[in-house]
């Protein structure tokens, strides 16, 4: 599931990996609201979790581009990347 958001006045798309798929019912512009719960996680070692153990990918990407790869082959390349630890974590 992919969804646009703006964090500190910054454009950013969240990707929520290893989700469901009969679970995902928002719809393109529909809007998801705080506390809600986005939907359930893909069956333990399945297609959905790519044949892992049950877990949820997070990613948060800067702009608007679609990344669904959830890593990237350079250092480089994470500067596209916000540290999900900096806003989840105390």
């Amino acid at each position: 599931m992919v969804q646009d958001y703006t964090l500190e006045n910054q454009l950013i798309t969240v990707i929520y990996g290893h989700l469901k798929l009969t679970s995902i019912t928002k719809k393109i512009g529909e809007t998801i609201i705080k506390e809600e719960t986005i939907r359930i996680l893909g069956a333990d070692e399945s297609f959905e979790t790519s044949n892992e153990r049950k877990h949820l990918h997070l990613g948060l990407h800067k702009g608007s581009e679609i990344n669904l790869l959830g890593y990237v082959p350079t250092k480089a390349e994470l500067t596209k990347w916000i540290d999900t630890y900096l806003y989840l974590c105390d």
